[in-house]
């Protein structure tokens, strides 16, 4: 089972920094999340290709602690993380070409997943790189809100959404996975389920589950055999 840094290790440093990378690395990771992003703000950065959760994100730490692509994976190439597996979870559509030369230039292919809730970007990228090259991943479901930091009145809503995707998502992901369009499906933890284990293991993917901040529910993850939980706060896998 991998366990995973969202963000590096986002309780400890803020993440998709540096300090976040080293802070899992010191924890005992296996793999490292971290998002990409197209920088949205100032004519100096624009088209530039940040470490980044989303524009507000980017702008908060603009003058502090923002690192460009390269610069972060110059540094994840660097010897402290070779025994590291990445996770880049692209948030839009229109760089997957910069990323896989990024990624080929540095030889990172071979120990990254690149996830994506976008499937155009799974197919763009699938005809550009080959499975033995790099793993693809759907991330699900595809949502335009943090469903973890939504306010309580619509809480009803997501809970039929879960209910709903819990029912659709099983045969949709497990004929990309048969299909050869990912090897891997990165799920919200409130939606796996024994049925969606066993969907993606029986088509010979991965399942990973995103973002779990609860110990209890980490243990749950595991016994349920998914292959990695993804966490803010890496040190709560000591206690699985």
């Amino acid at each position: 089972m991998k366990r995973i840094g969202h963000k590096g290790a986002h309780t400890i440093e803020h993440g998709n920094t540096a300090a976040s990378f080293h802070a899992a690395r010191e924890v005992g990771v296996d793999m490292i999340e971290f998002d990409i992003i197209r920088h949205p703000y100032e004519d100096r950065h624009v088209g530039r290709l940040v470490l980044a959760h989303d524009p507000t994100d980017a702008a908060e730490r603009e003058e502090s602690t923002l690192i460009t692509m390269e610069q972060g994976l110059d540094l994840l190439a660097s010897s402290d993380f070779a025994k590291i597996a990445l996770d880049v979870d692209m948030k839009h559509r229109g760089y997957e070409l910069q990323l896989i030369d990024a990624l080929r230039e540095r030889e990172l292919l071979d120990r990254t997943m690149i996830t994506t809730m976008e499937y155009e970007s799974i197919k763009l990228l699938r005809e550009h790189v080959r499975r033995e090259e790099v793993k693809l991943g759907i991330t699900i479901p595809k949502v335009t809100k943090d469903w973890l930091n939504m306010p309580s009145v619509v809480k009803p809503l997501i809970a039929a959404g879960v209910i709903e995707h819990r029912l659709r998502q099983p045969a949709r992901v497990a004929k990309l996975v048969e299909s050869g369009a990912v090897e891997a499906v990165m799920a919200f933890h409130a939606l796996v389920t024994e049925r969606l284990v066993k969907a993606v293991h029986g088509a010979g993917g991965e399942l990973f589950a995103w973002t779990v901040d609860d110990a209890d529910e980490i243990a749950r993850l595991f016994a349920m055999g998914v292959d990695g939980v993804v966490s803010n706060d890496p040190r709560l896998f000591a206690v699985i």
